[in-house]
């Protein structure tokens, strides 16, 4: 147990260190500019896309899914899968998301989680983490809106471990991860309601 926890904290350690390096600031970086300072300023996938075109905007949402994945498969392959290796699992994909959100490199202003999350549902319940990348294109293509499509697909990946009876450690993890991912979406939630409030006055007005 004490050889369990000791691993655990190291690969946690590796897990945070390795999700905070900011991507998107890098990729953008080898452009010439600086993400933050353009676009919504944030240095996930869905504004490198719009800063730097939709070929690198998949590439940095690619780099930030496999550098949540990484240190799960990597500690999987090296545990006997009981149930404390299951809530270790669960930790090394917290201390993920948080490296991504709150990196160290950057003075702890990151971006909002939603591909590491990607990442570590990958890692850790493959078919769950693919009906959330089909929940995320479904809502994307009836809003137009991509986080509107983040805050669904995160919501069924919490959603679809509760039903399926997946692991509690799991369930646990998606839902601290939504929690989190959906105060990171305030503004855009904020920005989506007075929309459609607009949208609502518009219709109001022409009849």
């Amino acid at each position: 147990m004490a050889d369990l926890a000791h691993s655990t904290a190291a690969w946690v350690g590796f897990a945070y260190f390795l999700a905070a390096v900011p991507t998107g600031v890098l990729v953008a970086r080898l452009r010439g500019v600086d993400l933050r300072q353009l676009g919504s300023g944030n240095i996930g996938a869905t504004n490198a896309g719009r800063v730097l075109g939709a070929k690198l905007g998949v590439l940095v949402l690619v780099l930030d899914t496999i550098k949540a994945a990484t240190p799960i498969w990597l500690a999987s392959s090296s545990w006997a899968l009981g149930p404390d290796a299951k809530l270790g699992l669960a930790s090394v994909g917290m201390a993920a998301v948080v490296g991504h959100i709150f990196p160290v490199y950057l003075r702890f202003r990151g971006g909002k989680g939603v591909a590491c999350a990607l990442g570590v549902f990958l890692a850790l319940d493959p078919p769950v983490a693919l009906a959330a990348v089909v929940m995320y294109g479904q809502s994307v293509w009836l809003s137009r809106i991509s986080a509107f499509g983040s805050l669904t697909a995160v919501t069924s990946i919490t959603l679809c471990l509760w039903i399926a009876d997946r692991p509690w450690q799991y369930q646990v993890l998606a839902l601290v991860t939504a929690v989190i991912i959906w105060v990171r979406h305030v503004s855009n939630i904020r920005g989506m309601l007075a929309e459609a409030r607009a949208r609502k006055r518009a219709a109001t007005e022409s009849e």
